[in-house]
């Protein structure tokens, strides 16, 4: 085979294994994603075209055979890069000078603190490496233009990889969550790995989530909603009829979302998502999201600055209801407030809807967590304690419910002329445009 006219494939969603300008590169997801193979291929082909020093890492290393040698070698021998020279415990380009190394980082700090001139470094199952590793190895790679190459399969919910690098934005950082869809888009999901995930999916949601979706291994006994009625939710079919409605989480602070989300009946339709937007500008995308129809109920998540919007969205002759989710619940002697009661309601209507499959919502509608009060009342975990333990700001799981939660005038369906509903106040006929 010569190696110069050799034919290769490569998914579109790897290219920035290519890319020298980002500091950090992490690709995370569940099996069959084609993860390690991509960057095993990006990196044999980045050493063919200059010298590059190319640390391969992990938590544990009692052996090469637990190391990436024998992928890069397959590949090397699968396209026949004959430039590569493959010993027992290195792999060397003899024309660039290109060198593999193979070290596990538990057992291996003092060496690999000492280690210079380092390019690439690459943590594969990176889900497993501690903190300390970490904060052993980031500073250790410190060449000019050099780079941190991360793939793994989620473990927990906040694995100090995902917490470093996902959770929270950082500079010159890509990252990436991929799937076995990846591979299968291309045609290149084998059969095999097919037959197993169908068979995991047929077994357990919840096994199905975890190896094939990359979703963490289990949810805490608190949660509130359970992954498995999440997924199930998101794989159903029902029909999309009955009235529209959105819902709208409007973003505080930097790192926040605005979220909108709009469902049909009992079908969650569409998501659009901004990041530091105006109020105008917010207001602008929703009447896009809209198609300009003021027919269409819009919940507001009024509080902050979302009054904002709730106001511009009135002057500009739309049905809108304020929602504070810190009000008092419609059912009191349940819910501490109107934010337990709504996402308790989204769990008692879960086995009906459909919801779009998405990973993030995913994540954040089965990792939101609720506690007993002094009175006996189910209450959510407060946005600022969710925060605390390590994730973003839950704003699509709040569009959502917001979307769904009508549950004093009806769960589907919304009429100007009733007289009360669910928030806790009147609402007169003519324009939704009363806060609550």
């Amino acid at each position: 085979m010569d190696p110069n006219k050799v034919t290769i494939k490569f998914v579109e969603e790897f290219r920035e294994l290519f890319n020298e300008s980002w500091r950090n590169i992490v690709f995370y997801g569940g099996r069959g994603s084609g993860k390690s193979q991509h960057v095993a291929l990006a990196l044999i082909l980045r050493g063919r075209q200059k010298q590059l020093r190319i640390l391969c890492t992990r938590e544990l290393q009692n052996t090469i055979a637990d190391s990436v040698h024998k992928l890069l070698s397959d590949i090397i021998n699968k396209y026949g890069f004959t430039d590569y020279e493959i010993t027992e415990k290195a792999i060397r380009n003899t024309l660039t000078g290109t060198e593999f190394f193979f070290k596990g980082l538990r057992h291996n700090s003092t060496e690999i603190k000492s280690t210079e001139g380092i390019d690439i470094a690459w943590v594969e199952e990176a889900q497993s490496i501690s903190e300390s590793s970490l904060k052993l190895l980031v500073p250790t790679v410190r060449k000019p233009g050099s780079q941190l190459i991360y793939t793994f399969n989620r473990m927990n919910e906040l694995d100090p990889v995902y917490v470093r690098y996902c959770k929270t934005e950082r500079a010159r950082t890509y990252v990436r969550k991929v799937n076995y869809d990846v591979l299968d888009r291309a045609g290149l999901f084998p059969v095999e790995l097919r037959e197993e995930m169908e068979a995991d999916k047929a077994a357990s949601l919840d096994l199905y989530a975890h190896v094939w979706l990359g979703e963490p291994v289990a949810q805490g006994d608190n949660s509130i909603i359970s992954r498995g009625a999440i997924l199930a939710s998101m794989e159903r079919t029902v029909d999309d009829e009955g009235a529209l409605e959105v819902g709208v989480d409007v973003a505080r602070m930097g790192g926040d979302r605005t979220v909108f989300k709009k469902r049909k009946g009992l079908r969650d339709l569409a998501t659009m998502t901004y990041t530091k937007l105006r109020t105008t500008e917010v207001c602008d995308k929703l009447e896009l999201f809209l198609d300009y129809d003021k027919s269409v109920l819009i919940k507001v998540d009024d509080t902050g600055v979302g009054g904002g919007v709730t106001d511009e969205m009135i002057a500009r002759g739309y049905r809108v209801m304020a929602i504070n989710f810190g009000a008092k619940a419609s059912d009191p002697d349940k819910y501490p407030n109107l934010i337990s009661e709504a996402w308790f309601y989204l769990a008692s209507i879960i086995d009906t809807i459909h919801i779009e499959l998405d990973d993030d919502l995913l994540m954040e509608l089965s990792s939101r967590q609720w506690k007993m009060d002094s009175k006996g009342r189910r209450a959510v975990e407060s946005k600022d304690d969710y925060k605390k333990r390590g994730f973003r700001s839950p704003d699509k799981a709040d569009a959502l419910i917001m979307c769904f939660y009508n549950n004093a005038i009806g769960p589907f369906e919304s009429s100007p002329d009733t007289k009360s509903n669910a928030f806790g106040g009147g609402i007169t006929s003519g324009l939704l445009n009363t806060r609550f």
